[in-house]
């Protein structure tokens, strides 16, 4: 199980950014990742930057991490768009993305105050996530098109999922999912709940394979927590459960990444 961070961008420069991913990979850590917040979406409001543009330069400046997002809301882009923006992202890492995608929130909650901003009033939960299973088969659709630029792999997608219907979605219609390990919000199930549910359904679907997994801690969790520390028994639920990679949250900081690898393992 490799540890990957995922950085904070909001009101920060992409400058410190950059400096911060290629940070990770001097440090030997095993990736980077990006959320799709596209203002500042606490109470305090403020800016953020575009996740793509962001993975296609860090893609470009680094040569062995993978590059991800954490997740991005299919409500942002059109699937075609994304399909070809992917496999573009895809040639410049030379392989080395994945997506995490999701079905956005509910109307009125935080994280749907960019969407509001846009203009765009969030579906109810069944649309939405309805919206994520044609998106899916869209971009398989997209890069299988003999006249459009196909993704060599093609990258693996990660379904977020906070509840039993999206770990549902995940298992039955995308690669892997990508949960947070002790649930997020208000008597959210725990990662172990989500994975059984989502393996049930790839089995359901008939699908071969096993659920591949992201395990986070969640955007209001930061990588020094102490639960992280290499040598913590929480590293061995993850690698019990199957999980590829932990993903913990940092500020796009050199010294802040330079103090992780005092303390976090680079794989478990």
């Amino acid at each position: 199980m490799e540890i990957n961070f995922c950085i904070r961008v909001e009101n920060e420069r992409a400058a410190d950014v950059l400096d911060a991913v290629r940070a990770v990979e001097d440090e030997g850590f095993g990736g980077v990742s990006f959320s799709d917040e596209l203002m500042d979406l606490s109470m305090g409001g403020g800016w953020s930057h575009d996740p793509w543009t962001l993975m296609a330069v860090a893609a470009a400046v680094t040569e062995q991490i993978t590059i991800g997002s954490m997740v991005f809301n299919v409500a942002n882009r059109d699937a075609g768009t994304t399909a070809v923006a992917a496999a573009t992202l895809q040639e410049i890492a030379g392989g080395r993305l994945w997506m995490g995608l999701g079905a956005g929130t509910n109307d009125g909650e935080v994280y749907s105050r960019d969407q509001m901003a846009f203009g765009r009033r969030p579906a109810p939960p069944a649309e939405r996530r309805a919206s994520v299973r044609a998106y899916i088969a869209e971009l398989h659709r997209i890069w299988a098109h003999d006249h459009f630029l196909q993704p060599e792999p093609v990258p693996p997608l990660f379904f977020g999922a906070f509840g039993p219907l999206a770990a549902k979605l995940a298992g039955r219609h995308a690669d892997g999912i990508a949960a947070a390990v002790d649930g997020y919000g208000d008597a959210a199930p725990g990662i172990e709940q989500l994975v059984d549910i989502a393996r049930g359904a790839r089995a359901d679907a008939g699908r071969a394979g096993d659920v591949r997994i992201i395990a986070h801690t969640g955007p209001d969790d930061d990588a020094s927590d102490p639960e992280w520390r290499a040598g913590s028994a929480g590293y061995d639920r993850l690698e019990a459960l199957g999980a590829e990679r932990l993903v913990l949250f940092i500020p796009p900081r050199v010294e802040a990444v330079r103090a992780a690898a005092r303390y976090l393992p680079r794989t478990v």
